[in-house]
């Protein structure tokens, strides 16, 4: 049976980029995205990257800034989850280039699925078993023209419109990040893999269907620790997005960053494991659940030492001090699973 893959868009899709990125030192990862791939791959996803890069044939920079930017992202895909890609693929030619030789209406440039056509004889790929995520309207068309599944990123509630070269075309899901993609994949994929899909009919954009971001993927027929590591990613991008997105402040955001690095430079440089940010969130949780085991411990003793008939509602205050006790007992269990889950995430990345 032929391979299957998720093509994915580089840039506003895997890294941030606010125009033409030829600097590998500007390379930032979105937030979830590492986490994203890695679970895609444990599905039996080849991942592979299909970017147009019409910087190059606009004079901004060459060819090997590209593959600079591209390796410098690889390397921080690798570092922070371990995630793995298989191939990148880039077209650096415009039908307006500024650079005569860049200037050619070339098969790769999307939304021409050339990129995704040379992907699949290189790896043997059933195109129909493949998804396509990217941030525009010509990623979603180059899929769609070779029988992909689509996702689109960006706000389900206002889709991006597309620009002047770009069709207009309808997407299967519209998702607000590649770890929302990932859930949604992980949730289709016992429909992916049957042998050549229907074509789904075009949906009116009120019609489209909208992940539930807060839904923990779940998929029939995976081997119990597979699906473990995949909740574990789920819980642990979800709180690590509340904790840095709601209670820090941007500062404190920025520290954290600059603390997370150090501690995965640190980390490296005395050969120890692999530090991140799920072993930090990890830690933070060990010491939430020791402190309620402590609270359900010091109310446990108050239960027993309330003396019958020492106070005329000693009966109340003795129920007050059990429930407690209960209430602090099933929190700290609840946090224990997620700590748990989180090491089985990381063991399982080795």
């Amino acid at each position: 049976m032929a391979d299957k893959a998720v093509f994915l868009d580089r840039d506003n899709t895997i890294i941030a980029n606010d125009g033409y990125l030829g600097d590998p030192t500007k390379v930032r990862l979105l937030p979830g995205a590492a986490a994203a791939i890695a679970s895609m791959r444990r599905l039996g996803y080849r991942i592979i990257v299909v970017s147009n890069q019409s910087g190059v044939a606009r004079g901004k920079f060459d060819e090997s800034a590209v593959e600079a930017v591209n390796q410098e992202m690889i390397r921080q895909l690798r570092e922070q989850a371990a995630a793995h890609i298989d191939a990148s693929y880039y077209c650096p030619f415009h039908p307006e280039a500024v650079v005569a030789e860049y200037k050619v209406d070339h098969d790769w440039r999307k939304p021409k699925p050339g990129m995704l056509k040379a992907a699949a004889a290189d790896f043997d790929l059933g195109l129909t078993r493949c998804w396509m995520v990217g941030d525009m309207q010509r990623d979603i068309a180059a899929g769609l023209a070779v029988n992909c599944r689509t996702i689109l990123l960006g706000d389900p509630d206002h889709p991006p419109a597309p620009s002047a070269d770009e069709p207009a075309v309808t997407p299967h899901f519209i998702v607000r990040s590649l770890a929302d993609a990932a859930r949604i994949i992980v949730r289709e994929q016992n429909q992916v893999t049957q042998p050549d899909p229907p074509v789904r009919p075009a949906l009116g954009r009120s019609d489209l269907p909208v992940a539930d971001s807060t839904a923990v993927p779940m998929a029939t027929g995976m081997p119990p620790e597979q699906i473990a590591m995949l909740v574990a990613d789920a819980v642990a991008e979800r709180l690590q997005t509340q904790i840095r997105d709601i209670l820090l402040t941007p500062e404190l955001k920025t520290s954290l960053d600059a603390l997370t690095q150090q501690m995965h430079h640190t980390h490296r440089q005395h050969d120890m494991p692999e530090f991140s940010m799920s072993l930090m969130l990890a830690v933070l949780l060990q010491g939430v659940v020791i402190l309620l085991l402590i609270l359900a411990i010091w109310d446990a003793v108050s239960y027993f030492n309330i003396v019958a008939a020492s106070e005329k509602y000693w009966w109340l205050d003795r129920i007050y001090s059990l429930l407690w006790a209960i209430v602090w007992l099933a929190m700290g269990g609840l946090l224990q699973a997620v700590v748990a889950t989180l090491y089985v995430r990381r063991r399982a990345k080795g």
